[in-house]
């Protein structure tokens, strides 16, 4: 699988993406693909997400903005899905760069789900139209079907006191990207209907003893991430082979006061899995969290 390469021409006083055939490292998509690359209203980022290999708008997609932390650790800023022509468009935006993460689990007319790995553009300036950003399928355009990786675990709570608390825990999961720079971030993918990325422990008989406890369901791609850096001459997207590599995931849950909106709860209030490897769509270990000193 290849990547596309995409350059900004000036065609006729107006600019274009157009999709260059080249024979770099690691190629380039054949065809040509046309994308705008402009300037917007300067609150506003906007673009089309569209399937890698058909060229067909993907309606339905997650996308969000993220800002890295002080952490490296890019978190969601605003969120919403696209439009059946894959459109989408945010606005009122702060001054700043943003990395712009996609993803989409569609079920297509034939009743067959399709899946596909995040695509992340980073460092896309407020007041851009992106153009088209491409989504490729999980396990490539070769295998253009599939189910997202259940990511299915327990999160648990013990006490401060003897008293076993509630403790709102909200969950996300990450995989780390490069920009073309060398910087290494950790970025947030969004999940798929289905996750549940906020859960309330509660004691249970299923709980282990003195602690309370819930179980979790996140739906992720089981596949590398598409990535690509923009700059003012356009975007060129790496697009991982299909040959086998570690898809990595981590889990991270931080802890809240149960109904208190965003003070934190446990100490640490934030707890991180190991490295989950999907398998297909089995994940290799399961990403249990455990949460102590909770009031």
């Amino acid at each position: 699988m290849k990547p596309n390469c995409f350059r900004r021409l000036r065609v006729a006083g107006s600019s274009v993406i157009i999709l260059l055939v080249s024979a770099t490292l690691f190629g380039c998509g054949a065809g040509m693909n046309i994308a705008s690359n402009s300037v917007v209203n300067s609150q506003e980022i906007s673009g089309t997400v569209v399937d890698h290999a058909t060229g067909q708008p993907v309606g339905g997609a997650n996308i969000v903005l993220e800002q890295p932390d002080s952490k490296e650790i890019d978190r969601v800023v605003a969120g919403t899905t696209t439009a059946s022509n894959g459109s989408f468009d945010f606005s009122g935006l702060q001054p700043g760069n943003y990395d712009l993460v996609a993803d989409a689990s569609v079920t297509l007319a034939t009743g067959v789900t399709k899946t596909y790995a995040a695509t992340i553009t980073f460092r896309v300036p407020f007041g851009t139209a992106v153009g088209k950003i491409p989504l490729v399928p999980e396990f490539g355009d070769s295998i253009p079907s599939g189910q997202p990786v259940h990511i299915d675990a327990v999160v648990a709570t013990s006490p401060a006191t003897a008293t076993l608390p509630q403790v709102d825990i909200k969950l996300s999961a990450f995989q780390t990207a490069t920009v073309d720079d060398g910087t290494l971030l950790s970025v947030t993918i969004p999940v798929f209907e289905g996750s549940t990325l906020e859960v309330t422990t509660s004691p249970a008989e299923t709980c282990t003893s003195g602690t309370s406890c819930s179980n979790y369901t996140l739906l992720v791609p089981s596949s590398r991430p598409v990535t690509g850096t923009f700059h003012p001459s356009g975007v060129m997207y790496s697009i991982p082979g299909t040959n086998a590599a570690e898809v990595i995931f981590v889990i991270e849950g931080k802890a809240f006061v149960h109904i208190s909106g965003n003070a934190p709860d446990c100490s640490p209030p934030s707890q991180s899995s190991g490295p989950v490897v999907p398998r297909g769509t089995l994940p290799s270990v399961t990403p249990n969290l455990a949460f102590t000193n909770c009031q």
